[in-house]
């Protein structure tokens, strides 16, 4: 399968004719705040008497799953993960339970990758530049991936009980194609990028019906402090 701009789309052999799609927009609060400094050094921290500093862009640590009243089978499609720089091209990845995760080393660098949650899910040894490494899914949980010689680069991988997810743009705006007809719970989750904390956003899954043909719509608003479901 393909990345389509900010959405991953799973075919489940449902043809464009017998499905719709949901478009819609998370409306988001401010940012959270920075941490206190953690390490002090010789200076105490000051702002920028220049510029103002941007705040932290939230958008690429959301994703929008929408979830059918009975979970779907195990995919066995395919997703390409990045891995740029020091950090991953998308630091909080989706996908369904069983699909095919291939982590793509496109860095000058080998990296030693690990799931803290699972060690055995990645298989062992370095990923060298340009190659890649694959590994499949199984449980629907979250995975904390980090380098073990290179602690600072964590990303998350979720994985669910369903093959209809999205990221959204800066602007908060999703969508997600080729949904069959029926009832969709909305969820969303969260990775807090200064915090490293991550979860399902404590708030109403929104209920939304998409028809055989045509567009669903939903906005949904997330609350102040992107609080977590404990």
């Amino acid at each position: 399968m393909r990345v389509l701009s900010a959405v991953l789309v799973f075919g489940l052999g449902v043809t464009a004719a017998h499905a719709g799609s949901l478009v819609g927009k998370l409306e988001l609060p401010a940012p959270p705040d920075r941490p206190p400094v953690a390490t002090r050094g010789f200076l105490d921290r000051v702002e920028n008497p220049l510029t103002k500093i941007n705040p932290v862009n939230v958008a690429p640590y959301l994703v929008v799953v929408a979830e059918a009243e009975a979970p779907a089978p195990e995919s066995s499609i395919q997703v390409s993960w990045e891995l740029v720089g020091d950090s991953f091209g998308k630091p909080l990845l989706a996908v369904p339970a069983g699909a095919e995760v291939v982590i793509k080393n496109v860095t000058k660098t080998a990296r030693s990758l690990v799931a803290v949650e699972d060690p055995k899910l990645i298989p062992g040894g370095p990923i060298n530049p340009g190659g890649p490494k694959s590994f499949r899914t199984k449980e629907a949980k979250a995975y904390t991936i980090t380098a073990s010689d290179a602690p600072h680069i964590k990303a998350k991988l979720l994985v669910v009980t369903t093959p209809y997810v999205a990221n959204i743009d800066d602007n908060g705006k999703f969508e997600i194609p080729e949904l069959p007809g029926g009832t969709y719970k909305l969820r969303i989750y969260y990775f807090n990028p200064l915090s490293s904390k991550d979860g399902w956003l404590d708030r109403p899954d929104d209920a939304v019906v998409i028809p055989a043909k045509g567009k669903g719509e939903v906005t949904a608003k997330i609350p102040t402090g992107y609080p977590l479901k404990k």
